[in-house]
């Protein structure tokens, strides 16, 4: 004789609502797919389906069919929705941030002197692509200056290519 099972799961709505909500897709990819199979899951529970069972079929394991199953009990949908934290908060704070806009508005820098001006400025040490990824975040673009004056030699472009590297721009709005 097979044991009865010692945590049932609670009915917080009727199989045809969880039906409809199965079909609902107004999430992004990530969160539809994940929240699609923790509500097959609650679904194959209102079915009869054992915990593993129901866990085994959605390919999770048994102990994450238990712990969807406690979130279901203890507040119905809302609480399988999937939630992501966001990530680390960034060491810059966003004032930080606008005096190194600021600063590079008034000097374009390359990607390795920004690097040491933020070392130097604010004591924090990132790596060359970390710099990067910030800057580009922040809305700056990553380009080569090109002078733009009447006594220009007509291949500037190359003595520029030639001997420049690249900087980091603050984008011209007024264009």
């Amino acid at each position: 004789m097979a044991r009865p099972e010692a945590i049932g799961i609670i009915k917080h709505m009727p199989m045809e609502e969880l039906n409809k909500a199965l079909g609902e897709t107004e999430r992004t990819a990530a969160r539809a797919s994940r929240v699609r199979q923790r509500l097959t899951f609650i679904r194959m529970r209102y079915l009869g389906y054992s915990v593993p069972e129901a866990a085994k079929v959605n390919g999770m394991t048994a102990q994450t069919g238990y712990n969807i199953q406690e979130l279901w009990n203890s507040g119905g949908p809302e609480t399988i929705e999937p939630r992501f934290g966001g990530g680390r908060p960034s060491r810059l704070t966003a004032e930080q941030k606008d005096g190194l806009k600021e600063m590079l508005r008034l000097q374009p820098m390359e990607t390795s002197d920004v690097r040491l001006l933020i070392i130097e400025e604010y004591g924090i040490e990132y790596s060359m692509k970390q710099v990067h990824v910030i800057l580009t975040k922040m809305g700056m673009h990553h380009a080569k200056p090109y002078p733009r004056d009447h006594r220009r030699p007509d291949d500037a472009e190359d003595i520029l290519k030639k001997n420049s590297g690249m900087l980091w721009t603050v984008p011209d709005t007024a264009r």
